[in-house]
């Protein structure tokens, strides 16, 4: 009987998709708000798999596909990409940034920083903020919200 529930549970697991989103690569962020459907019927044959940074200095980014493929893409041809935990990142002047809060007037953004000390490699975030997705990313709230018009109320 266990081996059969098993059995069963194993053929379950097999049919159901995953629940982890798809990674996807963003153009521009007019990109965030289309639906996830390929335009290339290749894309569904060898999806994303992995998108990762191949260095802090580096101009590009490691896109790993499924069947081992991997292509270098420049990090100044896309405005971000999601994770498969559906985390939203921008690429802002070389430097990741992770969207945390997105309203229709301001931006959110967690800026990954590191650096290297005695005692090992430091790693925090700072927060960052902008008028827009395509905006300009300041360290304060009120230097990203200095140019909405007077009397502008925002959320």
């Amino acid at each position: 009987m266990k081996a059969l529930l098993l059995l069963i549970g194993l053929a379950w697991a097999w049919a159901v998709p995953s629940a982890r989103a798809q990674w996807r690569l963003f153009y521009q962020s007019q990109d965030l708000f289309r639906r996830a459907v390929p335009s290339v019927p290749s894309d569904n044959a060898d999806p994303i798999v992995l998108i990762e940074p191949r260095g802090e200095l580096s101009k590009y980014l490691i896109v790993r596909y499924a069947h081992s493929k991997r292509a270098l893409v420049l990090k100044k041809s896309v405005w971000g990409f999601s994770d498969s935990t559906n985390v939203i990142w921008r690429v802002y002047r070389n430097d990741l940034c992770r969207v945390t809060k997105y309203n229709d007037t301001w931006v959110e953004y967690g800026l990954y920083r590191s650096r290297s000390t005695r005692g090992g490699l430091s790693i925090w975030y700072e927060p960052g903020f902008s008028r827009g997705l395509d905006g300009k990313i300041w360290s304060r709230w009120s230097e990203a919200m200095a140019d909405a018009p007077p009397g502008h109320i925002v959320p």
